[in-house]
């Protein structure tokens, strides 16, 4: 991929951009194997890396607001704090469609006469634009404000925006009053169009609404939350010969950080005898998950808690499922849940990570769950960042030793 704001280093958050890309994806699968090799089974292979696009994949643009309201400028966040102004709505990540877009954020913008924020003397209105895109080229439009004092003129000037640009099937305004990093804050306001956008991933198609988390690749989501589907049909194959070992009736899989139900999905349409239940927070990220599971008729429950205390609560009562997916926050799943699956009888866990190190950490806490399957994960190309999915299975003697506890 070349990008021209690269190489005259008006951008640098592609830090890897100078490298080619088969040499990044070697180096980062051979440091995430060597991070991870002390928690697989011994003689475990690697499968090949999960890969997408080097250009045109992000799924999500989040520029921040510089410049004028006569002249806005859009930029990442944090370059924009320190004082760069080059304008970054021409970014050879976006998919075809969100450089118009922005371009007509920012046409919005400047007829409404809506001042950008400014970072040093915290004043001004429009902090931030994000916009969500879909494979099939829907755009969700988002603006983030200080205050509600611009939306009259916000209201005034959108059907302009709406009329250029059909492929906006909904528009927000986030309001963030304070003066912090983050990019939005939590109160949205509906202003045009649908109350979620489409977006078809693997073979499922997902409803994100404006707050919900989605991934920012899609095509390697997708080929990502097919290859979880892959493993549990396996593992659903072998199923029959351990029911002594779990609780009777139709094997559960539990997808716990489950957000828009991406894998939860996946695995029921993959088992579609098993009982898939998707637990999460976030409500609204549930509310994407219903529709999908509604609109496309595939037998999943989801449930807005906290996954950890519903884990502990439901397996108290019905006992440990066959199957656990975890795809947590780049934080992991922590020392609480960690200790529950390592004192189940959970005998298969599928893993995926966002942040190898927290991987390694709560591996290091479960020492009866060893890699069995594992693959890298490219999902922000020309970063450092790397994501991994990984197949945990129960070594024998501690799938024993479990099930001989009262």
């Amino acid at each position: 991929m070349r990008c021209h704001h690269f190489e005259s280093g008006e951008c640098r958050s592609c830090t890897l951009l100078g490298l080619p890309h088969p040499h990044q994806i070697a180096a980062g699968r051979s440091r995430i194997e060597a991070l991870l090799a002390p928690y697989a089974r011994e003689g475990m292979v690697w499968q090949e890396p999960i890969l997408g696009p080097e250009a045109g994949f992000r799924a999500r643009a989040k520029m921040a607001v510089a410049g004028t309201a006569q002249s806005p400028i859009l930029g990442l966040p944090g370059q924009v704090r320190e004082g760069c102004t080059a304008d970054l709505c021409d970014c050879p990540l976006y998919p075809g469609g969100v450089e118009e877009v922005l371009e007509g954020a920012k046409a919005l913008i400047r007829r409404a006469q809506v001042p950008p924020y400014d970072v040093a003397r915290r004043r001004g209105e429009i902090k931030n634009v994000l916009v969500t895109a879909s494979p099939d080229g829907e755009h969700l439009l988002r603006l983030v404000l200080r205050t509600t004092r611009a939306l009259e003129r916000i209201r005034e000037h959108l059907p302009g925006l709406l009329s250029a640009h059909p492929s906006v099937v909904a528009v927000t305004a986030n309001i963030h009053p304070e003066h912090t990093p983050q990019v939005e804050g939590e109160q949205e306001i509906h202003l045009a169009g649908a109350e979620s956008i489409a977006v078809r991933t693997g073979d499922v198609t997902l409803f994100a609404r404006p707050q919900s988390f989605l991934q920012t690749n899609t095509e390697v989501a997708g080929e990502l939350y097919r290859q979880a589907a892959t493993w549990i049909a396996e593992l659903a194959e072998g199923w029959e010969a351990r029911t002594a070992e779990v609780a009777p009736g139709p094997p559960r899989i539990w997808d716990l950080y489950c957000g828009l139900g991406g894998l939860a999905l996946h695995a029921a349409r993959a088992v579609p005898a098993a009982q898939v239940t998707g637990v999460e927070v976030s409500a609204q990220a549930i509310t994407g998950a219903r529709e999908a599971a509604r609109t496309q008729q595939i037998p999943a429950t989801f449930l807005v808690e906290d996954a950890t205390s519903w884990a502990i609560r439901e397996s108290a009562g019905d006992g440990p499922p066959q199957v656990v997916i975890v795809n947590p926050p780049r934080r992991g799943i922590g020392p609480e849940l960690a200790q529950w699956l390592e004192d189940s009888a959970v005998p298969d866990v599928i893993y995926s990570s966002c942040n190898p190190a927290t991987l390694a950490a709560d591996l290091a806490a479960m020492p009866s769950l060893r890699i069995g399957a594992g693959r890298f994960v490219d999902m922000f190309p020309h970063t450092e960042h790397a994501e991994v999915i990984v197949r945990l299975h129960r070594r024998p003697s501690a799938a024993a030793h479990r099930a001989r506890q009262p």
